[in-house]
């Protein structure tokens, strides 16, 4: 089945052509959508990369540090901070199981 396109840009009929002849504008909305992700997917890493090199986290910044004493008291620090967000999620845990 011949499907007839109009380009957007010249106005030139193509038939089954994901590009059109005279111009070389892309017609294929299929095509047009995937390089649209694959370009989002591109900036969204990109973007998580600067972003993890821009700000890493405290733990990150110092785990390694020259000072055994910062990198202990980073390790306790980090220590602590994981035993609270385990008690909190046990706690929203049994809040949710309790009102179920």
């Amino acid at each position: 089945m011949a499907s007839h396109v109009k380009c957007p840009n010249c106005g030139v009929y193509n038939t089954n052509e994901e590009y059109c002849t005279q111009c070389n504008t892309l017609l294929s909305y299929k095509k047009r959508r995937e390089l649209a992700f694959a370009q989002d997917k591109k900036d969204r890493l990109e973007r998580e990369r600067l972003q993890n090199e821009a700000s890493p986290s405290f733990y990150e910044k110092y785990k390694d540090h020259k000072f055994l004493i910062v990198r202990v008291l980073v390790k306790i620090t980090h220590s602590i901070w994981l035993g609270f967000m385990a008690i909190g999620v046990f706690i929203a845990w049994l809040i949710t199981a309790i009102a179920a």
